[in-house]
């Protein structure tokens, strides 16, 4: 299945998150800087790859209604925070109380391209 491998697995998350964004697909692909023809194939991909019939030994052990899932919130009285999955898959773990443009330029100087 398309979403089976590391990169299948974000572009899983992306799409997720355009869908929740209401944005067109060019405006969020512009938006996290990827070709939109590129965002547009793999939503493509990861839905053919939905509608596919799974054999019944490869599907996972609890009923699900959606095919991603995206848990990004961790709580307690301690602590409260946010995990931001990067592209590159590196994980960010940002306090709720942080600020936000903070963290956005945080995210835009780890996403920028390295020389």
């Amino acid at each position: 299945m398309a979403h089976e491998t590391r990169r299948g697995r974000e572009m899983a998350r992306l799409v997720a998150r355009w869908e929740r964004s209401g944005l067109t697909q060019a405006a969020f692909a512009r938006r996290i800087g990827m070709p939109v023809a590129t965002f547009t194939w793999w939503r493509h991909r990861l839905r053919r790859a939905a509608r596919a019939p799974v054999p019944p030994a490869a599907r996972p052990p609890t009923p699900s209604a959606s095919a991603f899932t995206e848990v990004v919130l961790a709580a307690s009285r301690e602590r409260a925070e946010v995990e931001v999955v990067l592209r590159d898959g590196r994980v960010l773990r940002v306090p709720l109380s942080a600020d936000g443009h903070a963290v956005r330029r945080l995210i835009a100087a780890l996403e920028a391209p390295r020389c």
